[in-house]
């Protein structure tokens, strides 16, 4: 074997090695920015802009080993590879998987007081083997300028580290296992879009070596690119020296209709951002009008509810509807795909090889799915969980990890979520929180916190990254060993680093771990029985995404998509729906015009942009880093 050949199926020492070289850099920036900050949160992306940033660098350097050492030059599986597991790597220590679960390990017993009542509350059922409550180890957590490596503390958080880094790698684990279940249904047969691979498998084209199809040789992707890099050069400097100009971003509509009902609508800002409308301008074209025509159905709801005058507390309740809109894409996958899924197990009970170029076979996935929820279910129960509230609480999230995973592999949005809505409070709202015994509420806080907000899931990146395999021929059943690792090494980096940086700053974050057992305080204080409005809602968002299903597939005219309800319910979405709508308008006018050449033509201007703003927004992050101090941040939501 000689040259190329023997880098071919991407996962080599050297790819793997070069992506654990860049994620501790990677989950520093994640927790700098996201915990220490409060700026950027780039794990609330669809797509992470430091991954394209580090991946840009490797293309960069690897083209002169094109042109100096071509045998040593890294493969396009190679590449895509490093991107991969460094996806994992970022995603796993986002500040809405791991970060939050750490925020709620040391809260319970520093911050009780007389007037919470959390000692009475809590402190004989938090599990030591997960926490930390130590004075001597917590004085130096909380109230900073200190040091983490001191031997007193780093054995006082050895064990939750340890413990802590295995649940999240097994809860990963899991995912990954159900991804390899529908992989070929949803990548090879169903041929799902994946919108948000384009990028990282145009970059890698130059790996090849065939200077025709090199993405970086298009003159429209360096206009896009030098657009977006020059406006946030002018935004950057004008942030750190505020007499210099800038070019507004954003403009509220809001400010014209303060009177009622109008003024119920709540902010409807336009905002321009490059990044979101290269992001959006690969998605079907049904999905751009369904996400940022919704949009306006959404406001729409708002002001019915002014001009009929319901006064109830959250209507129309998004948070709910949005909860109930993803189980029923979860739901609705499931039903359309029940025939294949059915010749998985098939397939896994009898002696069919027609599995044997999956990542894992099927018989192993199945296995892996049922060990890791025994696991994750004993772990809760370990942990002060009764077994029926662990089993349901994995059984809701997993669903839900299920119904982004779908709308990403379709969809591509530039970020998904359910604010305060998740697995916990849908459980809580069935049975009433009088039902639920102290210890499993107790037990239920740090979980409450990874799911507060659903904004970072790992298993849409995990589908993504097999189809990148699909298309550059990586060896999958290598790829998921190296992406577990990468899990694992991931988890503790992220302790380890959220911890440095706590005991020297002193308890960053730790607000989240306070809301969480706020809210199990008054749960436990004022026990609530069932949630009526909350189910109502939940159940509305659920059967608008089933009867929108149904009338997609009776009716080819019907021009709404089910996914898009969710997501421009969301409340971040308001700020990228003016983005969708351009990026909508010029795919429609491209379209209609010029065909699906023109398209092609095009689409390398508006990758353009995005590299471009994904590019110098890292480098102001950089910048930030070295100078220690906040800089421009482009994501603007």
């Amino acid at each position: 074997m000689t040259g190329q050949e023997k880098y071919k199926d991407g996962v080599t020492f050297r790819a793997i090695l070069l992506a654990i070289a860049f994620t501790p850099i990677n989950v520093y920036l994640v927790v700098q920015w996201e915990t220490v900050w409060g700026t950027q949160y780039p794990t609330t992306m669809g797509i992470f802009f430091s991954a394209i940033f580090c991946l840009l660098c490797l293309v960069v350097l690897n083209e002169l080993f094109w042109g100096l050492w071509p045998q040593r030059a890294l493969t396009q599986a190679e590449l895509l590879t490093i991107y991969a597991v460094l996806t994992v790597a970022i995603t796993v220590s986002g500040h809405d998987f791991s970060q939050t679960i750490f925020c709620t390990v040391a809260v319970a017993h520093w911050f009780a007081t007389p007037e919470n009542e959390w000692a009475t509350l809590f402190w004989n059922y938090v599990p030591e083997w997960l926490s930390v409550n130590e004075p001597g180890v917590l004085n130096g957590f909380f109230n900073g300028e200190s040091d983490f490596l001191d031997k007193t503390h780093l054995f006082g958080w050895l064990e939750p580290m340890i413990w802590w880094s295995l649940f999240l790698t097994v809860t990963v684990f899991t995912m990954l296992c159900l991804t390899v279940i529908v992989r070929r249904q949803w990548i090879e047969k169903e041929k799902l879009s994946y919108p948000l691979v384009h990028l990282p498998l145009e970059m890698t084209q130059t790996a090849v070596g065939q200077k025709q199809v090199s993405f970086f040789r298009n003159r429209l992707l360096w206009l896009g690119f030098t657009l977006t890099c020059c406006l946030d050069l002018l935004n950057g400097f004008a942030f750190l020296f505020p007499h210099l100009p800038s070019l507004p971003m954003k403009y509220d509509l809001h400010t014209h209709f303060t009177s009622r009902p109008f003024n119920a609508m709540g902010n409807v800002p336009v905002q321009w951002n490059p990044y979101v409308i290269g992001l959006a301008f690969p998605i079907p074209l049904d999905l751009l009008f369904s996400c940022w025509f919704l949009f306006l159905v959404w406001k729409a709801q708002h002001l019915f509810g002014a001009m009929i005058g319901i006064n109830t507390p959250n209507y129309p309740f998004p948070d709910q509807q949005i909860l109930g809109a993803y189980l029923g894409i979860a739901i609705v996958a499931l039903w359309l795909a029940r025939k294949p899924f059915a010749q998985v197990i098939q397939s896994a009970v009898g002696s069919n090889n027609d599995d044997q170029d999956e990542p894992m076979r099927y018989r192993t996935a199945i296995f892996g799915v049922l060990a890791g929820g025994v696991f994750l279910v004993f772990f809760s129960y370990r942990a002060g969980m009764s077994i029926g509230f662990g089993l349901s609480f994995f059984l809701v999230y997993m669903a839900i990890a299920f119904g982004f995973t779908r709308m990403r592999a379709e969809l591509g949005p530039p970020l998904q979520g359910i604010h305060y809505s998740g697995p916990l409070q849908l459980i809580v709202a069935v049975v009433g929180s009088r039902r639920l015994s102290r210890s499993t509420l107790t037990a239920a806080a740090p979980y409450w916190t990874f799911t507060k907000e659903i904004r970072n899931n790992p298993m849409p990146f995990l589908l993504e990254n097999f189809k990148l395999a699909e298309r550059s021929g990586i060896n999958t059943q290598k790829l998921w060993l190296a992406m577990i690792f990468a899990v694992f090494i991931s988890a503790f980096l992220t302790f380890f680093v959220f911890l440095q940086l706590s005991y020297h700053w002193g308890g960053i974050g730790a607000w989240r771990g306070v809301t969480g057992y706020t809210v199990i305080e008054r749960w436990l204080s004022k026990p609530q029985e069932t949630d009526i409005p909350f189910l109502l809602a939940t159940g509305v968002g659920l059967a608008i995404v089933l009867v929108n299903t149904m009338l997609r597939l009776r009716f080819i005219w019907w021009a709404l998509h089910p996914l898009g309800y969710p997501l421009a319910g969301y409340y971040h979405f308001e700020r990228l729906w003016f983005p969708f709508f351009i990026a909508w308008l010029l795919k429609w006018l491209c379209l209609r015009h010029g065909g699906i050449k023109t398209y092609r033509r095009l689409l390398p201007f508006f990758l353009g942009m995005v590299l471009g703003e994904f590019t110098c927004g890292s480098g102001w992050g950089i910048v930030g880093l070295i100078a220690g101090e906040r800089t421009y941040t482009f994501k603007n939501w």
